[in-house]
């Protein structure tokens, strides 16, 4: 059934009316969509135009309010189907909207549907894509679009739902961008070379090991040139020997010199209070137990599946800064200078 209907809104917004269409029919059509979706132009759940005043002497116009009982749900910019939805400035009103009526999210609409929402759910100054939708028949996008925004099955709960998915998916492509840009620089080469080297040691004389490391030279490449694609780890001329894979400690040792310093930046964070009080206890004494950082952790809340986090490797672990000997909480020993080197700085800065 939401896949009849999302055809029969693709129908609607693209075979129904021309593509050089004026803004004011194009708009008429998006209404007409929305009613399709349950929403009444008649009771008001659909606003057109309204003028809202902000402050003393602000006021702004969106072209659409999606409402409920008075409570504004979705505002929505709409745009001729011939116009480029992938400007700044629409992007830029649209977000302006979605600040003034307090709404997380809005959406633009056009020659296609793009979902925004407010940047500052991560960390962003601007508003953030969160799904484009072409006006394609059967599309799998449009269906689930029909699920969310369909008025007898529209929940708040639902939404929300949704935008964390996304935005969750947001700040994992920032990251997977972040590291492959970080370990493309001098220093992660530096450190391939380096247990290439202590590789080849295990089966070859220093001399001979010198001599071929002195040809070669270790560059980390992008294989793709779109971003968020495949990155290659590739030793180049002088000499070629192979090519080198990252283990999971180092990997790791990479999101630790990215979370550490941030931590130390945000104290009030839950991670980095249970490091904090740790390297305070480490301070007062040689050996600190399992059972003593959680007392000293008490007021934390959920200390113990954070801590569990803290100590593990994942893909979606905080980042691994604590190794257990029995009840004996240590620095894990591969990011025990650096994590000790951060912490000196932020008592200095203290």
């Amino acid at each position: 059934m939401n896949k009849d209907m999302w055809n029969e809104i693709c129908f609607i917004l693209t075979k129904s009316v021309p593509n050089n269409s004026s803004e004011q029919l194009f708009e008429s059509k998006v209404i007409q969509a929305f009613e399709k979706l349950g929403w009444s132009h008649f009771k008001n759940e659909i606003s057109v135009r309204e003028k809202i005043q902000i402050g003393s002497s602000g006021r702004i116009s969106p072209d659409l309010i999606i409402r409920s009982e008075e409570k504004n749900l979705i505002v929505v910019e709409v745009k001729r189907p011939s116009e480029n939805l992938s400007n700044p400035s629409y992007q830029n009103q649209l977000a302006s909207y979605m600040r003034m009526l307090r709404l997380n999210f809005g959406i633009l609409i056009g020659n296609e549907i793009k979902i925004f929402v407010d940047g500052s759910l991560i960390d962003s100054n601007k508003p953030e894509l969160l799904e484009t939708i072409e006006f394609t028949d059967n599309n799998q996008k449009g269906v689930n679009f029909i699920s969310l925004f369909k008025k007898d099955t529209f929940s708040v709960c639902k939404i929300e739902s949704y935008i964390k998915t996304k935005v969750e998916r947001l700040k994992e492509d920032y990251t997977i961008k972040y590291l492959k840009k970080e370990i493309r620089n001098s220093e992660y080469n530096k450190h391939l070379k380096e247990k290439l080297k202590e590789k080849l040691l295990n089966e070859y004389d220093i001399s001979i090991v010198d001599e071929v490391m002195s040809d070669v030279e270790v560059d980390i490449t992008n294989t793709e040139k779109k971003s968020f694609q495949n990155t290659s780890l590739a030793l180049q001329p002088k000499t070629v020997i192979g090519s080198y894979k990252m283990t999971d400690n180092e990997l790791e040792l990479i999101k630790i010199h990215k979370k550490v310093p941030i931590w130390f930046k945000k104290p009030y964070q839950k991670n980095s209070q249970i490091l904090i009080k740790f390297l305070k206890l480490k301070e007062r004494k040689n050996v600190v137990t399992f059972f003593e950082l959680e007392n000293s952790c008490k007021n934390i809340t959920n200390f113990r599946s954070s801590y569990q986090a803290m100590k593990a490797i994942s893909d979606r672990n905080n980042a691994k800064v604590f190794e257990e000997t029995g009840h004996i909480v240590k620095l894990w020993n591969p990011a025990k200078d650096f994590i000790e080197n951060e912490y000196k700085k932020y008592i200095d800065d203290k």
